[in-house]
């Protein structure tokens, strides 16, 4: 029998006896990629090894866990005996760039209810391949006639409520295809989400699947809390640009397409073809758009900002740059621009309440003549650091740090280009440690009514000025009894959790109970009455759940509830 292998944070895991959809629905995280993990997914058996080369081989190389989800079987209306050999392609591309024999574990593994083909390199198993199956498009995205004309373009345009995957096991929704991509990062967790072009529009010259599978990755990673970055590859359209694959990747890239080729006999099938057709225009360039930093919880957009001079006539105000557009859009007014800023210029976020966050991410304004080289980070706690090296081309420049519990802080650029006329930025992140927001939310009532709800209690709003009552989580009627559960869909190692009780002068929770997933329980006291963090602190201990119970209010309470709980991480 062979032994079926998976991922975890420290490499390949083998397990033996176990069913992988016991592991999947039980122990997710156990399972999972991180840190440093690539997810790639793309529309068509090539479509990586074409545009998202050599990054895929990079990362094989550092012997990353990599893990390619191929969206459509690629059929073009030619049949299952085409289809099927064309999954070959990508073995054969995938052992080539591991240096391994063509050998894979091939099994099924459910996602979100669907059933996929999810196939591990023998002698690298941290390096996988997951066909969904959907039905190719056609580059217009009307479909062919052998599958009925559908589309995962008519599925994510509505057109269609559903579509059948070729090998008939799966009828995919909107939803449930999203739902699907998002499971498959929630397990395995990676770092770094690769996909096709997500920024483009559909009927640019690129092929619809192209887009459609990176719209359909760009909005399930959105849904994946975990900290990643996500990088959208242009397809067809980089026809046009300048070859930028470096020598020595141009051949390795070239040699990786010739061990896919003979496994789909649409494409050239050796060199000297390829050196002279439409392949040899794709195997050299690679184009992708500004990268994303995402995951945990960005509380940026929770502060007000001032900053140095903003462009009023234009719309380029501080604001802007917590819009979370700037950096995934060339339209200009979604950047903070200053009037003639240069060095000194500064923006500045201020929170209602204190926020404690780990790290700052930083995206230049993408334009290649204002550029913020340098700059410094100063903190309500009187800390600074020094940045440097922004990316000129709107990348994330990600500053991370020791947790710091702060209420403000400033950006102040110290170097720009020499070109620039008007500095700024087209983002400001900040993420706060908290994996509170990370979690499944319910609670034993709420107020819907007045939009109480449960999930507003991990909205990163805890008490301060102007902050309305409707961003706290209160029950309908609750008393003592009452609770709120968190739960992840990995283990999370955590020592401190730190209660907001509702700020008005009648409900007060007087005690209560912690209960961990492992049947552990921590005391809690009473709570502040005017909404101020009381921390509980205990033994560092690993969760999947969290419950925190009501177990005594104030004589006065009528509605019982919290105006947040934040769960921090063991140090």
């Amino acid at each position: 029998m062979k032994r079926i292998s998976r991922w975890s944070a420290f490499g390949a895991v083998t397990v033996l006896g176990v069913s992988l959809a016991t592991m999947h629905a039980d122990a997710a995280s156990a399972v999972g990629c991180a840190p440093g993990g690539a997810l790639n997914v793309v529309a068509h058996q090539d479509d990586d090894i074409l545009f998202l080369n050599p990054d895929i081989q990079r990362d094989i190389d550092a012997r990353r866990c990599t893990v390619t989800v191929f969206v459509t079987a690629g059929d073009a209306d030619k049949g299952e005996a085409y289809w099927r050999e064309r999954e070959n392609g990508p073995r054969a591309a995938y052992a080539f760039m591991a240096d391994a024999d063509d050998d894979w574990n091939k099994r099924t593994e459910k996602f979100a209810g669907y059933q996929v083909e999810f196939d591990t390199l023998e002698d690298r198993p941290e390096v996988g391949l997951i066909f969904l199956r959907a039905p190719d498009g056609a580059m217009d995205g009307s479909g062919f006639p052998t599958t009925k004309k559908e589309s995962v373009q008519k599925l994510y345009q509505d057109t269609l409520s559903s579509i059948h995957s070729v090998d008939g096991v799966n009828t995919y929704t909107k939803a449930g295809l999203t739902d699907l991509l998002l499971d498959i990062m929630q397990t395995l967790q990676p770092e770094a989400v690769r996909t096709q072009d997500y920024a483009g529009k559909l009927g640019d010259r690129d092929h619809s699947d192209h887009h459609v599978a990176g719209y359909f990755a760009y909005a399930a990673q959105k849904r994946y809390t975990n900290p990643h970055r996500v990088v959208g590859y242009q397809g067809y359209p980089m026809s046009g640009a300048a070859a930028n694959v470096a020598y020595a990747d141009e051949d390795r890239k070239l040699a990786i397409f010739e061990a896919y080729a003979p496994h789909d006999p649409l494409v050239c099938q050796n060199a000297a073809d390829c050196l002279n057709g439409a392949h040899d225009i794709r195997s050299f360039r690679q184009y992708h758009t500004d990268g994303e930093y995402s995951g945990t919880q960005n509380v940026a957009p929770l502060a007000t900002y001032t900053a140095s001079s903003q462009n009023t006539k234009t719309g380029q105000l501080a604001t802007k740059a917590v819009d979370n557009l700037g950096y995934t859009t060339t339209d200009t007014s979604r950047e903070w621009v200053t009037v003639g800023g240069k060095t000194g210029s500064w923006i500045q976020a201020t929170w209602p309440n204190a926020q404690t966050i780990d790290r700052v991410v930083l995206y230049d304004r993408p334009n290649l003549s204002d550029q913020a080289l340098n700059g410094t980070l100063k903190f309500s706690d009187g800390s600074s650091i020094a940045v440097y090296g922004l990316p000129d081309n709107g990348e994330a420049k990600v500053v991370t740090f020791a947790p710091k519990k702060v209420t403000n802080v400033r950006f102040t650029v110290t170097a720009v280009g020499a070109k620039t006329v008007n500095v700024g930025l087209a983002e400001l992140q900040a993420y706060s440690t908290t994996v509170a927001p990370r979690a499944t939310v319910t609670a034993s009532s709420q107020t819907a009514g007045t939009t109480q709800l449960a999930g507003k209690a991990v909205d990163g709003y805890t008490v301060g000025t102007g902050i309305g009552y409707n961003r706290e989580w209160a029950t309908s009627g609750g008393k003592t009894g009452s609770w709120l559960r968190l739960d992840w869909k990995s283990p999370q190692t955590v020592d401190r959790v730190v209660l907001h009780d509702r700020p008005n002068a009648n409900d007060q929770i007087t005690g209560g109970t912690l209960k961990f997933s492992d049947g552990s329980t921590v005391s809690v006291p009473a709570l502040p009455n005017n909404g101020s963090g009381y921390t509980v602190s205990f033994s560092k201990r690993t969760t999947t759940s969290l419950t925190f119970t009501v177990t005594g209010v104030s004589s006065t309470t009528k509605n019982v509830g919290l105006a947040e709980i934040q769960v921090e991480p063991a140090r």
